[in-house]
């Protein structure tokens, strides 16, 4: 069992590395130059996808080490639950507010709102860790 704990702690971590960096490119994906709307549309939708794909793995992996820790709860597994909502929540408004410019042709609110959600989602991503090296 403590094989298992270990190797899916390494694979969360390593997906919460993964999805730091992805949040960064994202935002640089949504900041950069917008010369032509074609190209800026096809890369944010294949990028979308990895995206929620690794926001999925550290659902899951984050629920398989809750459940070999024995569904214990404390302040920082609820931190990091509530984080993951919160994070989920932001992708969710974001993928919302993206259709819309897409529909309307206006990305300038479409970028305007993305760069403050995923600064407050790289806030969150690491928000468990500084609650649990400082105050826990």
């Amino acid at each position: 069992m403590d094989q298992n704990y270990e190797f899916f702690l390494a694979i969360h971590i390593y997906s919460l590395y993964t999805n730091g960096f992805l949040m960064l490119f994202y935002l640089y994906l949504t900041q950069s130059s917008f010369s032509q709307e074609f190209i800026f549309i096809r890369r944010i939708r294949l990028f979308l996808p990895i995206y929620y794909l690794f926001l999925a793995i550290t659902l899951f992996t984050g629920g398989l080490l809750w459940a070999l820790k024995h569904f214990e709860i404390n302040l920082y597994i609820v931190s990091m639950w509530l984080a993951w909502d919160l994070i989920f929540a932001l992708a969710i408004y974001q993928f919302v507010l993206f259709k819309k410019a897409r529909l309307y042709k206006r990305y300038a609110k479409f970028r305007f709102l993305s760069f403050f959600i995923l600064c407050l989602d790289i806030f969150l991503l690491f928000t468990p860790y500084l609650l649990q090296r400082f105050y826990l």
